[in-house]
C-alpha cells in the first residue's frame, strides 16, 4: 500500500511540475499582475484537465477519488510556482467538505469542481477573516466554529476585496446576504478541514521558500564581486547553507504533518509544521533580499512574486505567533491534565 501510494504521488508531482512549468511560468505571473488579475480560465482549465482539480472527488462525480496525502507534494509545487489559483481552497479544502456531508448540494457542485465548472471556497470562521479568491468563487462554504457548514451561492454572498500584499493570491471580506444551504452539522468535518488548510499552507510555504532559496543561490553564482562570484565568499555560503536547512526541514515537516491529518495527533502536527515554516520563510525572505543586493528591490527582478507570497502565506490559515499560542495552550492543559490523574 505504502509503495502504490509513494508511486501515485511521484507521478503526480512530476506532472504538476510539468504542468506549471509550461504553464505558469515567469510570463504568466507577469501577465496576470499586469491584468490586475489572478486566477484564469485557461491555467485553472489545465489543471482540471490534467486530473489535479478533480484529484480527491470521489468517481462517481467525475474524480480520482484519491487521499489528500496524495497532494503534499503536488502543495507544495504549487508554492514554488506561486500558481495563482485556489487550489488549496477548492481542490483540496472545498471537495473534502462536500465530499464528507452527501447530499444534493454535493452531488451538483462536486460534479461541477471536477469539470472545471466552479470554483468553491471556504471559510473558516476565525481563521479567515479574509477568504482568498472569494472574488472569483462560485460557491461559499461556510465552516462555524459549533460545527454547522452552510453552502452560499455567489448570489447570496457579498464580496468586497481588501488591499493584499500578494496580489497573485487576493483577499476579500464575505457578508452572507442570503440563507443558504444548511449542509449538516459535524465538528469533526470542521477539525479536519482546519487541520488541512493549516498544513496544506504550510507545505505552499515551504515550496516557496525553496523557490527563494534556488534564486537567491542561483543569483550569488553569477554575481560578481572583486572579480570573483559572491556566491565564493565565506559569508554568503553561511548564509545560503543555514538558509537551506531551515528550508529543508520546513518541508520535512510540512509534508509529513499533510500526510498526517487523520493521525490523533494531526492538528499538533500541522500548527507545528506551519509555524516552523513561517520562521524559514522570514528567514527566507531576509537572505534573498541581502544576497540579491538592491535588484532584489525593483519591480522588473521577479524576487517580489515570491517575497510577497511567503509573506501573504505566513498570514494565512494562522500566524506563526498564533498557531505557537495554540500549541503553548495545549500543551499546558495536557501537562496540566497529566498532573491532575
Amino acid at each position: 500500500m505504502t509503495d502504490t501510494l509513494d508511486q501515485d504521488r511521484r507521478q503526480l508531482d512530476e506532472l504538476t511540475g510539468d504542468v506549471l512549468a509550461a504553464h505558469c511560468g515567469l510570463d504568466h505571473l507577469r501577465a496576470r499582475l499586469a491584468d490586475g488579475t489572478a486566477h484564469t480560465p485557461a491555467l485553472w482549465g489545465r489543471l482540471t484537465e490534467t486530473g489535479l482539480v478533480s484529484a480527491l472527488v470521489a468517481e462517481e462525480h467525475g474524480g480520482a477519488g484519491l487521499s489528500p496525502a496524495h497532494l503534499s507534494g503536488v502543495l507544495h509545487s504549487v508554492g514554488r510556482y506561486a500558481v495563482p489559483e485556489p487550489f488549496l481552497e477548492t481542490a483540496v479544502l472545498a471537495t473534502t467538505v462536500l465530499g464528507a456531508l452527501p447530499g444534493p448540494v454535493a452531488d451538483e457542485w462536486l460534479g461541477r469542481i471536477a469539470a472545471g465548472d466552479a470554483i468553491a471556497v471556504v471559510r473558516l470562521g476565525g481563521l479567515t477573516p479574509f477568504v482568498p479568491y472569494a472574488a472569483d468563487a462560485d460557491l461559499l462554504l461556510d465552516l462555524a466554529d459549533d460545527g454547522v457548514v452552510t453552502a452560499f451561492t455567489r448570489e447570496e454572498v457579498e464580496v468586497v476585496p481588501v488591499p493584499a500584499q500578494d496580489p497573485l493570491r487576493p483577499l476579500a471580506r464575505v457578508a452572507l446576504t442570503g440563507t443558504g444551504t444548511r449542509l449538516g452539522q459535524d465538528g469533526e468535518v470542521v477539525a479536519r478541514t482546519r487541520t488541512l488548510a493549516i498544513a496544506g499552507a504550510a507545505c505552499m510555504l515551504a515550496g516557496a521558500s525553496q523557490k527563494l532559496l534556488d534564486l537567491t543561490v542561483e543569483y550569488v553564482a553569477v554575481r560578481e564581486q572583486f572579480g570573483r562570484p559572491v556566491g565564493s565568499f565565506q559569508a554568503v555560503k553561511h548564509k545560503a547553507a543555514d538558509l537551506a536547512v531551515m528550508v529543508d526541514m520546513a518541508t520535512a515537516a510540512a509534508l509529513s504533518a499533510f500526510d498526517a491529518v487523520d493521525e490523533p495527533d494531526g492538528p499538533r502536527r500541522a500548527a507545528a509544521a506551519k509555524a516552523y515554516a513561517g520562521d524559514a520563510a522570514a528567514r527566507a525572505n531576509v537572505t534573498a533580499l541581502q544576497l540579491h543586493g538592491g535588484i532584489g528591490f525593483t519591480w522588473e527582478y521577479h524576487l517580489h512574486i515570491w517575497l510577497k507570497r511567503v509573506m501573504g502565506l505566513a498570514a494565512t490559515y494562522g500566524t506563526t505567533k498564533a498557531l505557537r499560542r495554540d500549541l503553548a495552550r495545549d500543551l499546558l492543559a495536557r501537562v496540566t491534565e497529566e498532573r491532575r490523574g
